[in-house]
């Protein structure tokens, strides 16, 4: 069962949803799980092509066993097939978040830009400022940072307090709870542990996926010291070896990223 667009019953959601062909779906017994490959336009996703290989064979034997491989029981999850962000292409982000904090959402929320959530997350980091220091951290002039304030403010998610500008309770505005990048790689460890380090800009948890049985003890040893964690498919099975380190989230606006994308699918309809 697919999870219903607010405000639209489900006989609509099921038209909508079989004329859009780059969104895949697949279904879980407790929770509800959406596929996105190849991107998609109507919410500003780009997403690299896959190409077939043993890598992409990796990453599909391991989306079977989502979410119940991550111990999610309640939510909704979205996976993303090798998004495009700043720092590349993850093989795949696995996204968990609560949908009815997704319930509040101006149509003016689809035009936010990548610069608008770069400010909305400084904001949030350092719990409000003035124009002075919005220019001056953030390296924008007064009509660019205007521009975005503006649209913060029409989207609900910034107001005016004391002088400064401030974010509207975390609550309100971000509905993601875990986003867990994925890495897949046959053999190479060294590169794999690059890109999982890389990873963590944006991500509460990064992993590799190897097919290997049993990791050395060398790499478990980095995997500790990367906080990088480590998923095993080998035939049917999928086994974490190493957890990886959690962190808070949003770390930046390549979380604020994932956020959005979750929320105008949801509100699609309003396009």
């Amino acid at each position: 069962m697919l999870l219903p667009l607010f405000g639209e019953d489900t006989e609509k959601q099921a038209a909508h949803d079989k004329e859009n062909k780059n969104l895949l779906h697949r279904g879980d017994r407790l929770m509800h799980v959406v596929q996105f490959k190849n991107g998609s336009t109507p919410i500003e996703l780009i997403s690299r092509t896959t190409v077939p290989g043993p890598e992409r064979q990796l990453v599909e034997a391991f989306i079977a066993y989502v979410p119940g491989c991550l111990r999610w029981t309640a939510g909704a999850v979205a996976v993303f097939h090798e998004p495009q962000l700043e720092s590349g292409f993850p093989d795949l982000v696995v996204v968990h978040y609560r949908p009815e904090r997704f319930r509040q959402w101006p149509k003016v929320r689809f035009g936010l830009e990548p610069l608008d959530l770069k400010v909305l997350h400084h904001l949030h980091q350092v719990g409000g400022a003035d124009a002075t220091h919005l220019m001056k951290k953030l390296g924008l002039d007064a009509k660019r940072l205007l521009s975005s304030i503006e649209r913060l403010t029409d989207a609900r998610l910034v107001g005016r307090s004391g002088g400064a500008w401030c974010t509207e309770p975390l609550c309100r505005t971000f509905g993601v709870q875990d986003i867990v990048a994925i890495e897949a790689k046959i053999k190479n460890w060294r590169d794999a542990f690059h890109q999982g380090r890389l990873n963590q800009w944006f991500a509460s948890e990064s992993y590799i996926l190897s097919p290997v049985e049993k990791p050395r003890r060398q790499v478990l040893e980095r995997a500790w010291r990367f906080g990088v964690g480590i998923y095993l498919v080998n035939g049917e099975h999928v086994r974490r070896v190493c957890s990886a380190r959690k962190t808070r989230i949003p770390l930046c606006y390549g979380s604020w990223l994932f956020n959005e994308w979750v929320g105008r699918y949801l509100h699609r309809r309003l396009l």
